[in-house]
């Protein structure tokens, strides 16, 4: 009996030290991640703190400056693009898709057959082929028949995803 005791509290101990190695190692994983970022993003930052450095310039230098911000952008995407994150991309009057789109504007608009995005106000992302945030967008919407106009209000703000 005493035997069997033994055995009892040897696999527990060992349950609870693997416990706390998983969760050690789970814990270097995330700090290795969050390394990895951070010093990818640095020279992002620092192109940002170089950009602020240099506000209020001239005019005549202003669109050298604007270049710069973009190109800070293009090396913040580029960055996040290599970590699996992509762009949602929606095409001129595409049709609105619920489950990668959040409507938050919606007008009427005659001749439609179906919803249709109008505008994109925020871009969507996938990470690693999930979503990660919808597109946000203005939809336009099939006129419905026989409804009487009503006091010249043709767009609505949504709330809430649809």
């Amino acid at each position: 009996m005493e035997r069997f005791k033994d055995l009892a509290y040897r696999a527990a101990a060992e349950l609870e030290n693997y416990k706390r190695r998983t969760a050690r190692e789970r814990e270097d994983a995330m700090a290795a991640f969050k390394e990895r970022l951070v010093s990818r993003m640095l020279p992002i930052v620092d192109g940002f703190d170089l950009a602020v450095e240099s506000a209020g310039v001239s005019e005549e230098n202003q669109k050298i400056y604007l270049e710069g911000y973009r190109a800070i952008g293009r090396q913040m995407m580029s960055t996040l693009e290599s970590m699996g994150l992509c762009v949602i991309e929606i095409p001129a009057n595409a049709e609105f898709h619920p489950g990668e789109q959040e409507a938050v504007m919606m007008e009427e608009v005659p001749g439609l057959k179906s919803p249709m995005v109008m505008q994109v106000l925020q871009k969507g992302y996938r990470l690693d082929g999930r979503l990660l945030r919808p597109a946000r967008v203005k939809v336009g919407m099939p006129k419905s028949p026989g409804v009487a106009a009503d006091s010249g209000q043709d767009q609505k703000e949504v709330k809430g995803h649809e």
